[in-house]
This record gives structure tokens, C-alpha cells and sequence, in this order.
């Protein structure tokens, strides 16, 4: 219902709130306001804090009073809403004053995916002649299918020879999967041989993870 910024609990947005009206009541300009916009806020926490107040109070809380609070409660993040909005898009208030205000500032630097720090595993998940199907998990997540947080896709190497190879050096690239399934196909003259395969995940700038350990099957005939 709210901005991910603006806390969700009655009492933490009371807190928040009370806090906005009083920094922006005190010194308008400074948030690019005028000395309505401040009283427009005050007038609009006002309302919903005596409707809050009353809802909360045993001695006072009713149906009444609590659906008079949600009303106020809608009111006053619909004009509070407006208000962030309009400073967090201005330039000329700092991201100090805004922090103080309790808004969250536009990240304008991205923060840097690192390259994978985890290693992906491969199982052979069915094969038929021609063809192996395979499936990469996470060394973090063994059971589950999905690729680790940051990471673009996996580079997949193999080898294929009359035994398993013991190194990716040993191997050739064999393709980028974004998908944590693979199907790897062969010629008629691999039957009977093995297949050895290496991964390792890399980011989107192409910076590349540790290797997984080898995978070895026999193709079949």
C-alpha cells in the first residue's frame, strides 16, 4: 500500500510521519516547499494522528474510530506520497536532508555485480543415442535449479574421447546456457565414447566463476 520506504505498521508510520511534517514544517525552502506545502503536511498528520490515537486507545477504540484511522491513514500517504515524490526528484535537496526526511535516495551509481564466487554442478538428467540432456545446479543449492544471484549463464566445455578427461584445459567450448538445462548432441562417430563436461558460471560482463567438477558419461550407442 505504501512506498517500500514508508514503514507499513501503524505505530513505526506515525513515528515516520511525525518526523517528515516536523523537518519540512521547520524549514520549507530547504526542501524546495513553501510554507504552505508544510502546512498542507501538518494539517494532513494532524488528522490521521488524533484518528490513529483514538483507534489505539482501549478506551476509545470502536469500528468508528478504526475505520475513521484507515481513512486518515489513505489521506494522508496519498499527500505525503506527492510531497516525497517531488523532493526526492529534486536535484537541489541533498541526499543528507533526504535521508533525514526518511526517503530513500536514487541509487546513481550502480552497484558492481562481482563475478560468481560458486562453482555449478552437472548431472545428466536423461540421454538417448545422440544426444545428453544436462542439468546445473549451485554447490549452494544442490537441489534446486536456479542460477546464483548476479550470474548470466553458464559456460559449458567438453571433451570427448576413448576415457574421461581430468582438466578443462582438456576440453573445448561447447556453449553459453542461460537455462540451468542443456541438451548436448553428437556425431555418429562419438558412440561408445565419453563425454566429460565442465561448467562455470559467469556475470554479464563476462567475468567467470571457479570450475565445477567434472562430468563424465558414456555416449551412447
Amino acid at each position: 500500500m505504501s512506498a517500500s520506504y514508508i514503514p507499513s505498521r501503524d505505530a513505526d508510520l506515525d513515528t515516520w510521519l511525525a518526523n517528515f511534517k516536523t523537518l519540512i514544517a521547520a524549514s520549507p525552502t530547504s526542501y524546495g516547499l513553501v510554507s504552505g506545502d508544510g502546512t498542507a503536511i501538518t494539517t494532513a498528520y494532524t488528522s490521521w494522528h488524533n484518528a490513529y490515537l483514538a483507534a489505539v486507545n482501549p478506551t476509545t477504540r470502536t469500528t468508528a474510530t478504526v475505520a475513521t484511522k484507515n481513512a486518515q491513514k489513505a489521506l494522508v500517504l496519498t499527500v505525503v506520497r506527492g510531497y516525497a515524490a517531488t523532493i526526492r526528484a529534486n536535484m537541489a535537496v541533498s541526499d543528507a536532508l533526504k535521508i533525514g526526511l526518511g526517503l530513500r535516495i536514487h541509487d546513481t551509481v550502480p552497484t558492481p555485480v562481482p563475478p560468481p564466487a560458486t562453482y555449478p554442478m552437472l548431472t545428466l538428467a536423461g540421454m538417448g543415442v545422440g544426444r545428453q540432456e544436462l542439468r546445473a545446479a549451485d554447490q549452494t543449492t544442490p537441489t534446486k535449479r536456479a542460477k546464483p544471484t548476479g550470474t548470466a549463464g553458464l559456460l559449458l566445455f567438453r571433451a570427448i574421447g576413448t576415457a574421461a578427461a581430468s582438466d578443462p584445459s582438456q576440453c573445448a567450448f561447447l556453449a553459453f546456457a542461460t537455462r540451468t538445462g542443456f541438451t548436448a548432441e553428437f556425431d555418429p562417430a562419438d558412440n561408445g565414447k565419453v563425454a566429460t563436461y565442465f561448467a562455470r558460471w559467469t556475470n554479464s560482463k563476462g567475468q567467470m566463476g571457479p570450475w565445477g567438477p567434472a562430468a563424465s558419461m558414456p555416449v551412447a550407442a
